[in-house]
Formats: C-alpha cells, structure tokens, sequence
C-alpha cells in the first residue's frame, strides 16, 4: 500500500507517548508499504531528525510551525467555537502542502495522527481516511477538570471541553478511527455515535525492552517514569511523594523513589532530596527498570493507555498502578499487575514487592508473559494492516455495486 502519515510533531526521537506510538507503527508499517509522511515541525534543530527516519518513509515533508504563531492563533482562537488546540495546529501551508501532495500522488490510505489535525483531512470525500486519536481528549479533558483546582485554569478547561465535545463529531467523516481503550470509545461514541471507531491497543518494543533476566536490582529502589511535562504524570509524582511515599518508608525506610523523565518542571525538580531523586533525561530508560525493585504508576487522572505499565511489565519488573492508570490493559490484579487507588493499600502493595523476592518474581514473569502476547507492536500493527485492507475492500465493493446500479 501507499500511505500518507500526517502528524503534528516528526516522530522522532521516540521519547514523548505519542511520538513513541508514531514511531513503532512506522517502523513497521514500512517493511510491507511505501510511507508518505508530513509533519510539522517548530524550528530548524528538528529537521536534524529526518535522517533518522528517512530508512522508513519513501518521503519526507515538513511544514514549518513556530510556538510564537501557534500561541498567537489560540489567542485569536479564544472568540472561536473551535477547540484551541485545533487553532494552535492550524497552518494554510499545511493545508495547502497536504493537497499538493495528494494532487500529484495515489495513496490507498491517508492516516492522520491526533484529532488536532483532522481540521486537514476529514473533506477528502475521494480518499479513504483514517484516523488515529489514539485516546479521547474530551474524557482527559473532563477528568483533569474534576481534579484542577485554579478556577482560571478551571474556567478554560471547562470551554475546552465543550469545544472539543463538539468537535468530536468530524469522526464520522472518517472511515476509520483508532482508539487504544473500551472507555475512549464509549465517551467517543457519544459525539459521534456513527463513527467506525476501532480500538488498535497500544504497545511496547519487545526488541528494545527484553532481558536475559541476569541483571541484579536494588530492592529499595522504586521508579516512576513519564514525560514529566504532561500533567496527569505531575500529580502523580505529587501523589505519590506526598501521601504514598511517607507509608513506604515507614516499612522500608532505605526506601528511594527515581523521577525518571526528560523536562521536569521546576516544582518537580524541587522535590529532589535524598530519599527523592530526580534524573531528567536519560539515555537508556531501561536499565532505571532493571535496577528497581517495583515501577509505580499512581496515575489519578487521563485517558487512553501508559507506556510506563507496559515496559517495566515487559522486562519481567512488577508494577503497582492505580486503576485509572491501567485502563484499557487487559492485566488481572494480583496476578500480573498489582491496582491500589488509596495510599495505604498502594503502599502496602509496594512494600510488599520491595520485600518478598519470590513474589516479586512471580509477579514479574505473569505480567512479562502477557505483555508480549498481547502488546507486542508485530501484532498490533497487523491488526492495523488488516482494518486498512477491509477499508479498501468496502471502498471496492460499494463501487462495484454503485457501478451494477447505474448499468441495470
């Protein structure tokens, strides 16, 4: 097949959540089609980046767009029905590069990354399109609303929510959407109660993240890791150190928590102390798993699914979640993963792991032997082949039958 990718930011490096996910499907998809990507780019020091992708895609092209224009256009935006962050991707260079591209080339499938831009692609009526939202903002949005306590921010995310709750509808101008969970879905449906939308799981490198199970932890180490700009992983961090963390030390008081992440705002860094430390960026994430004794996930609020369950799952280090950072996983609590939402249990549950080797291993090999049956990005992204080709497939036979319309 040929496939046109667009997506907001270049997917590389492989660092944030959505760019991880770009990435592996990319990666994968180029083995077996011929991928067309565009992206947006907001300065020069990103397009060093393309000679990293360019093994993958048969073309490469970029738009340019700075912060200062973005942030201009949300401010205009703010006497618009339209949602911000669709003002903040908005470009005519953009739209205008997009039909260019699809003006002098055929591709069986153009796959758009994020609702943001489906602003570019839901009027291609003679093209099929996919979409991939890859979770439901408006659910994120009405989460992180519950838990903000700024009236001002409050204020605007409640008509963020609103505007995006609207704008959900252009789903049902796609052929195809891809969510990672069953509750992305349902809220999902609700706006747009006729769109196709299919849940792709999201997955985990199984080349990068595996071990031949020799490296030696450290049983009081307790790691977090996320993109540490993105709120929901914020509070978490708070949670965790403020209520969670406390209870741990009192059972293991060599207990030390990692903040693992590259960007970490400066209340976050204002955490770090003896007990608390946080690294920034790192190079290789996988070894801060391998060290530790357990992976926390105390996610309180979001949406779609979490790297930071699947990779330390996947290399055999058990994980102790809440239930909202689990969801969408098909993980059973005990078994293979470990769900507290109150501190005490939560804690009880990493102690339990720090302490009990033969648990920990136990745990550990339940959740690594799922993850790599149902997580694996071979098999995702077979599933993703396979919802390309039936989109293909109806687009044929509702030709074939418009065609014996018209002859009869």
């Amino acid at each position: 097949m040929r496939i046109l990718l667009i997506t907001p930011r270049l997917p590389y490096p492989p660092y944030r959540g959505d760019k991880l996910k770009i990435f592996n499907l990319l990666k994968r998809l180029a083995k077996r089609h011929a991928i067309h990507l565009i992206s947006f780019v907001e300065g020069q020091r990103e397009l060093e980046y393309i000679q990293f992708l360019q093994p993958y895609c048969a073309a490469i092209e970029t738009v340019p767009l700075p912060r200062w224009r973005s942030y201009l256009q949300c401010l205009f935006g703010l006497f618009s029905a339209l949602p911000l962050q669709v003002h903040y991707f908005k470009s005519e260079k953009m739209r205008r590069r997009i039909d260019e591209i699809c003006s002098r080339n055929h591709f069986d499938v153009i796959h758009t990354h994020l609702i943001r831009m489906a602003q570019y692609t839901a009027h291609y009526g003679h093209q099929l399109r996919a979409l991939d939202l890859t979770d439901a903002v408006s659910l994120y949005l009405n989460r992180f609303l519950s838990r903000e306590k700024n009236l001002i921010k409050k204020l605007i995310l409640k008509i963020e929510l609103e505007r995006i709750k609207r704008y959900e509808n252009i789903l049902e101008q796609f052929h195809a959407c891809f969510v990672c969970s069953e509750p992305d879905k349902e809220q999902l449906l609700q706006a747009a109660p006729e769109a196709n939308i299919r849940i792709i799981p999201n997955g985990v490198d199984l080349a990068y993240f595996s071990s031949n199970g020799t490296t030696q932890y450290d049983p009081e180490k307790i790691v977090f890791t996320g993109n540490l700009t993105y709120h929901p992983n914020i509070d978490g961090i708070f949670y965790f150190v403020n209520e969670i963390f406390p209870l741990v030390k009192k059972e293991a008081p060599a207990a030390k928590f990692y903040i693992v992440g590259q960007s970490p705002p400066a209340k976050v860094r204002a955490l770090a102390s003896n007990d608390v430390i946080v690294t920034g960026f790192v190079e290789d994430i996988k070894q801060y798993y391998l060290n530790s004794a357990v992976a926390v996930s105390p996610i309180r609020f979001g949406a779609g699914t979490l790297n930071k369950i699947l990779e330390p799952l996947a290399l055999g280090v058990p994980v102790v979640a809440t239930s909202m950072g689990t969801e969408g996983f098909d993980l059973t609590n005990g078994k293979e993963i470990l769900i507290a939402d109150g501190p005490h249990t939560f804690a009880r549950h990493v102690v339990r792991v720090m302490k009990e080797p033969a648990y920990r291993d136990s745990l550990g090999q339940e959740g690594m032997a799922i993850v790599r049956r149902l997580y694996n990005w071979d098999a995702i992204v077979q599933a993703l082949e396979n919802v390309y080709q039936e989109m293909i497939e109806e687009r044929s036979l509702a030709r074939h039958a418009k065609y014996r319309t018209s002859v009869e």
